[in-house]
């Protein structure tokens, strides 16, 4: 009976140091509540507002003047004048044009087409007026060369004579001085454009052209318009969404045959933009070359409101703790609007100096889902947003949580036996119970709790049986071991009970 018993309480102790030895699962987060930390990689994202209002990743809307191309450099290369609207107050950013008056209001991120904000209109008479310095193409008299106007409008109604642009002037022409002006203006549902006194035929009669849309303006819709002018063909083309609604040629016989006439600017006036318009606006460029939609690269590269290619994002190393931590997996809070999508990636390791873009291997991991065979001190999470096929939606990761258990050092040996010896003493001891013990180190000094002994503590390796010689004959030692896992013996666990032992001198036997 008392047999049994004692084997009761080794199992049941077996069974409770188990439980104590089993590695506790921990977390780290990124995003949520705390906000998202420095990211090593982030290509094509940018903030909104995710769940429970908190900050979010999700992908940057294109870039306005082109896929591949870098802002503000090449804005100022290309661009005569652009006008983005993403923050109150800013005008410009070629600085061609300085703000001479505006009523315009700031709109965030989330009403804007494009960026991180827009401009809010009104129907006051006033919007936006603009002076350009010399050289700009409503600044300079004479031929202007070819030329675009575009802009993105969300219009709150559709109202006969609203304008979104207009350039009023003057120049002289054979028969004396000339009215002129550009303007952009709503009829009937649609934009039409307005040319008067632009072009003057050979004998220098006025030439006026006008060109009008077809699709109607639907309010509460974005849509994209782009005025285009080829000063070699003499074309004046206007598009909707990427689509030719109607064009015309100044040319002397109205057609690509004859002969073109050149468009001339007088004296230099200011620009007016959304002076009678009421909804939003975004985007308004001006630019010193004519404009084709005739490759789909370039109609998403406008029209799109995400890249196809999408975005991604890469952490900074994230220290676990402790070497040779085991990667559990990840749980992600999104948002996946329809067709968009998102993906992501985890590695591992205990020496993050060495990693290179593709070693240690990138592994896919979902939220939700235990992934095996990650492991190290250090973990490293990536994240890819994908859009729809229209480019017109964005998924949104508000924070992605890693779940990994950290590798606790082994338990050390239940009971340590010492045998003492002549000037040594030899140790044993039973087995850890920690599956993954490598190794036990030695412990042992001449006071109690002080293991100050030469070359302590002591690698046994994977023995259980150790002689530590060299001691004292008749003095006390105390011993104690540890016992280390892959992490090395760098990384003990910790020390087990005290034990003693005294050496003695052993007398020799007399022969007879």
């Amino acid at each position: 009976m008392q047999k049994a018993k004692i084997v009761i309480i080794s199992i049941l102790f077996l069974l409770i140091a188990g439980s104590f030895a089993t590695a506790e699962e921990k977390t780290l987060i990124l995003g949520g509540a705390s906000g998202w930390p420095a990211l090593s990689v982030e290509t094509g994202l940018a903030r909104a507002k995710g769940r429970l209002g908190q900050d979010a990743i999700v992908l940057a809307t294109v870039l306005p003047l082109g896929k591949g191309d870098s802002a503000p450099s090449a804005v100022k290369e290309l661009a005569d004048l652009y006008l983005p609207f993403d923050r109150s107050g800013d005008g410009d950013i070629t600085n061609h044009y300085t703000i001479v008056s505006s009523v315009l209001i700031q709109a965030n991120a989330s009403k804007a087409r494009r960026g991180s904000g827009a401009a809010i209109c009104n129907t006051d008479g006033t919007g936006i007026v603009l002076k350009g310095s010399p050289g700009t193409l409503f600044s300079t008299p004479g031929d202007t060369g070819s030329f675009s106007i575009e802009f993105w409008i969300n219009p709150t109604v559709t109202e006969n004579g609203s304008v979104l642009f207009q350039w009023r002037s003057s120049r002289i022409a054979a028969t004396g001085s000339l009215f002129q002006y550009v303007r952009a203006s709503v009829l009937r549902n649609h934009i039409e454009w307005t040319f008067s006194n632009i072009w003057t035929t050979a004998t220098g009669a006025p030439l006026d052209m006008i060109v009008a849309g077809r699709k109607n303006l639907i309010p509460g819709v974005w849509s994209h318009h782009e005025l285009s002018y080829d000063a070699e063909t003499g074309v004046i083309e206007y598009f909707v969404d990427g689509s030719t609604e109607d064009l015309k040629y100044a040319t002397s016989t109205g057609t690509e045959r004859g002969d073109v006439y050149p468009a001339i600017f007088g004296t230099a006036a200011d620009i007016e933009i959304a002076s009678r318009y009421s909804g939003l606006i975004d985007e308004f460029q001006i630019t010193r070359k004519k404009v084709s939609f005739d490759s789909l690269d370039k109609r998403h590269a406008v029209l799109d409101r995400y890249p196809s290619e999408g975005g991604r994002f890469e952490s900074m190393p994230l220290d676990s703790g402790a070497l040779n931590s085991s990667f559990i997996g990840i749980n992600v809070v999104k948002t996946e609007p329809g067709e968009t999508g998102t993906a992501f990636f985890a590695r591992g390791g205990d020496n993050f100096y060495q990693w290179t873009d593709t070693s240690p291997e990138w592994i896919p991991v979902k939220s939700g889902e235990k992934v095996p065979g990650i492991t190290g001190r250090y973990f490293q999470i990536a994240g890819e947003l994908y859009p729809d096929g229209r480019g017109e939606s964005t998924p949104s990761v508000t924070s992605v949580t890693v779940k990994y258990e950290e590798d606790s050092p082994p338990w050390p040996p239940v009971k340590l036996f010492a045998t003492p010896g002549d000037g040594s003493v030899t140790l044993t001891w039973p087995a850890s119970i920690d599956f993954d013990t490598s190794g036990y180190l030695v412990y042992y000094g001449d006071h109690p709790g002080e293991y100050l002994g030469e070359g302590s503590p002591l690698n046994a390796g994977t023995n259980r049986t150790f002689t530590v010689s060299g001691l004292k004959n008749g003095k006390v030692y105390y011993f104690c071991v540890a016992a280390y896992d892959a992490s090395g013996p760098r990384y003990p666990g910790a020390l087990s009970v005290e034990t003693y032992g005294r050496p003695q001198a052993i007398r020799a036997t007399t022969a007879r």
